[in-house]
């Protein structure tokens, strides 16, 4: 949709390795990510919930999950900047012939389980806009769809609202070393504290399109303008397709059938699932079409007669001829199966597949929804003769209406659209183009063709420019209060400490194997597929890659990129440094060093973080307590010694006015509002908010020194 001729954009689909043919076949771009969904998937029906079982920890589950998960993160981030198709090594800008291949993203379209998309964002200074198919955005209404809510004597709305909370710190502690790793040393960006690194996208407003059905899930009242829902997106329809003659057979030979399928799903005994649905479909008295991708059987087995064995078969074209299907309660099946009007029955296997059966139950287009580990024949054929009642058929007709009357897929693409502000991405010279380049002086907005062609008349000059920050993101807002800004220092040296210390362990597993036979070193094979390991590479790697990565957003760094042959040949030498007999003591005194170096940092950090965090911690409690609850001041960013000189200087003069206004501006709020009851409130607030800010000033002075 946005990349037809009514919005003409370049779009990159960034996902597994595992989707690329199906992409590529609908004509769009396709870019790796790394991961593995089957391996996921099969982990995600071991273990339910959000916290692993002790089985899979034991059977080194979440270890290979979290790998994955690095490989993920770290493929978000190459998706926005490389070339190619993200299935081989990473190519640099260099090593491109063609222009029109290179690629940089001027919009990140994310899901949030994706993680790196805001940090992503930040560094490139881009838009953000998250679609997804279940709700991830805070409300009372229902309860986060990862979460197993068990309400007892709690309050519902407040129970609901939590958990979204609880996810969002349960997903952080699983993976905030992650995703600092990546911030730190990927996008050199500050590292951020546990006590704010979860619900970033809320706290920023982050815009959000949901792809379903407000026929199913109504837009909650507490949720604001940047959320929207549009419906639920379709592919083209597959009227084309031509069925085997055999099911044409079975459809024709008796009353509609019900489908039942489980999608791609793994399970540890596919045999005994199949035999209970079979029993079930006994007791219900039905014909049914069973999908065979996850069952043993096969036709020339034992089947029963009023029983079809399907392969693969679209959902837009099956679906019409059944009279109910029962499946897994992935969101694309859901959706397929309601958009027909066919009452559904849901078995739930893991993710959000529970909350799915929960609200199509609610709908009263089937019944409630039968956890796969409690799947007995008995109440399988109870669910589907549910499912075959008129009042479920009807209920499903009626939101079936309301969905042919909704447009996801155009809703988001207008939704994603609105929320540009497409003049001021334009070039000031060359209208159609992004500008990604400001004049200093004049403020003029200029694209990168436009700023070759001036370069190349000598009209301008690289030091006359700064590269365009189209949004900036202020993901470290600090603390609420001066003994949380203290903990909070203290959890970033913690996290700084167990960085350098995960580097130093994963780099000593990666030494070079000595060639050096009795004493004497062999020749060095200068084989550079196995020089490098791919995500903890050397150092000289690891700026290399930065430089190719990240530099060329720096003015004058194209000039300075090394060649790739270049790039080989220092590789070369790098390994063979390695290589003979004292290879292995210079590998482990170099790692050595860097690990000394890198604590050495932290600790210096110390002092200057523990005052940030604590002078933070003072702004914001005066300014998000006291001051009548007024939109607390934003402090200017920090991204070098010399913005953090004017941040420090700035703030302090600026907190010395305010904790000197606070004590007369404070009493007269309070009066206005209260009359003498808010007078002497407003005499207390004003007072704790001169301290605060008192206390702010102080620290911001000492910074500054």
């Amino acid at each position: 949709m946005l990349a037809g001729p009514r919005y003409g954009h370049r779009v990159r689909i960034c996902t597994h390795p595992h989707f690329k043919d199906f992409i590529e076949s609908h004509g769009v771009e396709f870019f790796s990510i790394g991961g593995d969904p089957e391996a996921l998937m099969a982990y995600m029906v071991k273990n339910m919930g959000l916290i692993p079982s002790r089985t899979s920890i034991k059977a080194g589950d979440v270890k290979r999950r979290r790998k994955e998960m690095w490989e993920i993160i770290n493929g978000c981030w190459r998706s926005c900047i490389e070339a190619g198709d993200g299935t081989g090594d990473p190519l640099t800008a260099t090593s491109v012939e063609d222009p029109e291949e290179l690629f940089l993203a001027d919009l990140i379209i994310a899901n949030p389980p994706s993680m790196a998309h805001i940090h992503c964002a930040e560094k490139l200074s881009i838009p953000l806009h998250m679609v997804f198919t279940m709700p991830w955005s805070l409300t009372e209404a229902f309860p986060h769809p990862l979460s197993a809510m068990a309400y007892r004597d709690a309050d519902q709305g407040v129970a609901n609202y939590m958990s979204f909370l609880m996810v969002e710190l349960l997903t952080w502690e699983g993976l905030g070393d992650l995703i600092n790793r990546l911030r730190v040393q990927t996008l050199n960006l500050d590292p951020l504290s546990a006590f704010w690194g979860s619900q970033l996208l809320f706290r920023l407003h982050v815009p959000y399109t949901y792809l379903w059905s407000e026929a199913l899930v109504p837009k909650p009242k507490d949720w604001r303008s940047y959320i929207n829902i549009t419906g639920f997106s379709f592919l083209p329809s597959s009227t084309s397709h031509t069925p085997p003659p055999e099911l044409r057979t079975f459809l024709k030979s008796g009353p509609a059938p019900i489908y039942i399928g489980f999608g791609s799903i793994v399970v540890d005994d596919p045999l005994s699932l199949t035999k209970t649905v079979f029993e079930a479909i006994r007791i219900a008295g039905v014909r049914a079409i069973v999908s065979e991708s996850w069952s043993t059987f096969r036709r020339q087995d034992n089947i029963p007669e009023n029983v079809f064995m399907l392969g693969n078969c679209p959902h837009d074209w099956l679906f019409p001829q059944v009279a109910a299907v029962v499946h897994h309660g992935g969101a694309g099946t859901t959706a397929a199966g309601i958009a027909t009007g066919k009452p559904t029955v849901i078995v739930p296997f893991f993710g959000d597949q529970p909350f799915w059966g929960q609200m199509i139950a609610r709908g009263g287009a089937g019944p409630m929804p039968i956890p796969f580990k409690a799947l007995t024949a008995d109440n399988l054929a109870d669910s589907i003769k549910f499912s075959l009642r008129p009042e479920a058929g009807t209920a499903a007709l009626n939101m079936a209406r309301i969905i042919a009357s909704e447009h996801g897929a155009s809703g988001a693409a207008d939704d994603i659209q609105a929320r540009i502000d497409r003049d001021a991405l334009r070039c000031a010279l060359s209208p159609d183009r992004i500008a990604i380049w400001e004049h200093k002086v004049k403020g003029t907005r200029i694209s990168g063709f436009a700023m070759a062609c001036l370069i190349e008349k000598g009209l301008v000059d690289y030091h006359d420019v700064k590269i365009i920050r189209h949004k900036t993101w202020n993901l470290d807002d600090g603390a609420k209060h001066p003994l949380v800004g203290a903990a909070a220092a203290a959890s970033s040296f913690i996290t700084a400490i167990m960085l350098a210390l995960g580097d130093y362990s994963n780099e000593l597993k990666k030494r070079p194997v000595s060639t050096a036979s009795k004493g004497k070193p062999g020749p060095v094979e200068p084989n550079l597929s196995t020089m490098v390991a791919e995500d903890e590479a050397a150092p000289l790697e690891d700026s290399l890659q930065n430089l190719s990565r990240t530099e060329k957003l720096v003015p004058g760094s194209l000039a300075q990129q090394p060649t790739s042959s270049s790039i080989n040949l220092r590789q070369v030498a790098v390994q063979a440094k390695y290589q003979g007999r004292r290879g292995n003591s210079r590998f482990i005194m170099r790692a050595t060093g860097r690990l000394a170096g890198d604590l050495s940092k932290a600790c210096l950090r110390v002092p200057v973080s523990l005052s940030y965090n604590i002078a933070n911690g003072f702004h914001n409690l005066a300014w998000y307590s006291f001051m009548h609850k007024m939109d607390a001041r934003r402090r200017d960013e920090i991204d070098g010694w010399k913005s953090g000189l004017r941040a420090a200087a700035k703030e302090s003069s600026l907190s010395l006015w305010e904790a000197f206004t606070s004590v007369f501006l404070s009493p007269y709020l309070g009066v206005k509002e209260g009359g003498m009851k808010g007078l002497m409130i407003g005499t207390y607030l004003g007072a704790r908010g001169c301290f605060c800010l008192l206390g702010a000033y102080a620290l911001s002075l000492k910074s500054s020194r």
